[in-house]
């Protein structure tokens, strides 16, 4: 996360995937295992062609998802989900105003075979209303610290409440 304040008392909040440590290792092991297809397309048989086909044009659709990393962010008054080639060039992006939102709160989901899922949700008056998915973490005692920290700066920076979550006893 990071929270810049910018002149005349604006602060922008963002939350990337880019540019982290897990970000570039990803693209380090994509490259190993490039280079680690090698011998299948180097090889004189046929079999290994076609074999060699299939391994980089899926390691070709994984690439693509790790190249488009989306970022949200709070910035002039406006919630913003993009889609930045590397981390660099904006691609896509959607923009909703702070008017649409009431609060921030966290969202738990249980699953089954890791950690729970925490979310900083920013969401609308009624049921109904408008949700912005902020940041997501799985649900260790050091990433709801973040959570936590995140949804302290989306407070600081539109004004919104945070609802937390009752703590029942776990």
């Amino acid at each position: 996360m990071e929270t810049r304040l910018m002149a005349e008392g604006r602060t922008t909040v963002i939350h990337r995937g880019a540019f982290t440590v897990a970000w570039w290792t990803a693209g380090l092991v994509m490259l190993a295992a490039g280079y680690w297809g090698l011998p299948l397309i180097q090889s004189d048989q046929f079999e290994n062609h076609f074999f060699g086909l299939f391994y980089y044009s899926i390691l070709a659709g994984i690439v693509l998802f790790w190249a488009l990393p989306s970022e949200q962010r709070f910035e002039n008054g406006l919630f913003e989900r993009r889609f930045v080639l590397l981390g660099l060039l904006v691609l896509w992006k959607k923009s909703t105003p702070l008017s649409a939102f009431t609060e921030i709160h966290y969202e738990q989901d249980p699953n089954l075979f890791r950690n729970d899922t925490v979310w900083v949700m920013v969401s609308g008056s009624d049921d109904n209303g408008e949700r912005f998915a902020f940041a997501n973490f799985s649900a260790t005692a050091a990433n709801i610290e973040k959570a936590k920290a995140i949804a302290a700066a989306l407070s600081l920076a539109t004004g919104l409440p945070i609802n937390v979550p009752e703590d029942d006893g776990q």
